[in-house]
């Protein structure tokens, strides 16, 4: 073949979201809360982030690949339920659980949990991050920055079309 070859290039809309600081978990449901972002993030407004906070608010439709996970500090606690889950609110409904993940760990030891999926949003979805840790005793927290590579916190996302 010869000849010239165009490939087209599209924007790459991505961003990264970390904790700055650790976040004690109450035992129950917590939301996480990000206050920091990658230098690199590209996110168009795609999705918006107040720092400090839980939301990440949906402004163009479209397919997503989402990406969380978070390393959780060991207690003298036990603990009933280990669980990480992506939360989207879809005005009129409510906050649902529509990618979760489970885990089994025994008591007493430091863990971190991921889920990831490909899910197609609509503008005005809400998205949080949660952790559930049910528990007894001594309460766990989750993790904030250790280094540059070591984030131990983080929400990502990107715009697949």
């Amino acid at each position: 073949m010869s000849g010239n070859y165009v490939v087209p290039v599209n924007n790459l809309y991505v961003a990264q979201y970390f904790k700055s600081a650790n976040q004690t978990l109450t035992s129950g449901a917590n939301d996480i809360t990000f206050d920091r972002e990658q230098p690199w993030n590209n996110s168009g407004s795609y999705i918006t982030h107040p720092s400090g906070t839980t939301n990440f608010v949906v402004n163009k439709t479209g397919l997503y690949l989402l990406e969380w996970n978070a390393t959780i500090t060991a207690s003298n606690s036990t603990d009933i339920l280990k669980q990480l889950s992506i939360d989207i609110t879809r005005s009129p409904i409510v906050e649902q659980v529509t990618v979760v993940q489970n885990a089994s760990i025994p008591n007493g030891r430091n863990y971190g949990q991921s889920v990831s999926a490909t899910f197609y949003l609509v503008v005005g979805d809400v998205i949080n991050c949660r952790v559930v840790n049910t528990f007894q005793g001594t309460a766990p927290t989750v993790l904030g920055l250790t280094n540059t590579f070591d984030l131990n916190t983080w929400f990502t996302w990107k715009y697949i079309s």
